[in-house]
């Protein structure tokens, strides 16, 4: 099975296309997770440049927030349909609301699984604070109404919400492994979604944990006979990555940690392979 690396436009937003293009096909990514705007002639040269690259799109949505239900689900539905004109290896989506009952948020993924049997895009709901999804224990109650439920796991924001490293929540944390489809690579702690620095000696803990947690994603994928599974490098900018006090420097260089995490995970399979 392929492991497809992708790099985020998140936190790249201030290079050049061509630039940022470049230096993620030049570091062996096979595409970028990115969102897509609404006008079509942008999203028109968006897709154009990429595709000169030829890079692969995980196509990304975040940015329906309204708390008004009706307004929020059809700014939902026209931002899902927008990416998959793209076809996109998947639509990665923040979904829903915490604030939102169980039957509205079931409403939306309901919503989301019609718009990917139409298209034929494979939509996954990241597992991310403020969603549906925003912890492991209310997640799992998705996860059993909806067994076919894909999820980008993040597992980063399950262990800051829930202030702990998941070890009391198993049953949740196991389900939720099962259903991964797209995977976001980062690691976080009990009080953080984001580690200063995972190669420093005293997360050791946290980036075992974490790697353990996406040996089983790929795993499972194998075990469920697919080709291939992405995989997002997703250290992110300020203010998840914090500056050093009085300095406009940056506790931690995200493309250099990116590579590390890459790294780490291609690592763990040749292991396992030999």
């Amino acid at each position: 099975m392929e492991l497809k690396f992708i790099y985020p436009r998140w936190g790249n937003a201030d290079l050049k296309w061509d630039v940022f293009l470049k230096k993620v096909k030049n570091a062996g990514y096979t595409g970028i997770e990115i969102d897509l705007p609404l006008d079509p002639i942008e999203k028109k040269e968006i897709l154009s440049i990429v595709s000169d690259y030829e890079l692969e799109i995980v196509a990304q949505h975040w940015e329906t927030k309204e708390t008004d239900f009706y307004i929020h689900k059809e700014k939902y539905k026209r931002h899902l349909y927008n990416l998959a004109e793209a076809n996109p290896l998947l639509i990665n989506s923040h979904t829903g609301m915490d604030f939102f009952s169980f039957k509205k948020n079931a409403k939306l993924i309901q919503l989301a699984g019609d718009i990917e049997k139409e298209t034929g895009v494979p939509i996954a709901h990241e597992t991310h604070r403020s969603r549906f999804s925003f912890a492991s224990h209310t997640s799992y109650k998705y996860l059993k109404e909806f067994p076919e439920l894909k999820l980008t796991s993040d597992f980063s924001h399950w262990c800051c919400v829930a202030e702990s490293m998941l070890e009391n929540q198993k049953k949740a944390v196991k389900r939720a492994i099962e259903n991964t489809y797209h995977i976001h690579a980062r690691v976080g702690s009990s009080q953080s979604p984001q580690l200063n620095d995972p190669r420093e000696e005293r997360y050791a803990l946290e980036l075992s944990v974490f790697k353990k947690w996406w040996k089983d994603m790929i795993d499972n994928a194998k075990a469920q006979k697919r080709e291939y599974i992405t995989i997002t490098t997703e250290y992110g900018p300020y203010p998840y990555s914090n500056y050093i006090p009085n300095t406009d420097q940056l506790m931690g260089d995200a493309w250099q940690i990116n590579q590390f995490i890459k790294e780490e995970i291609n690592k763990d399979q040749k292991i396992i392979e030999e």
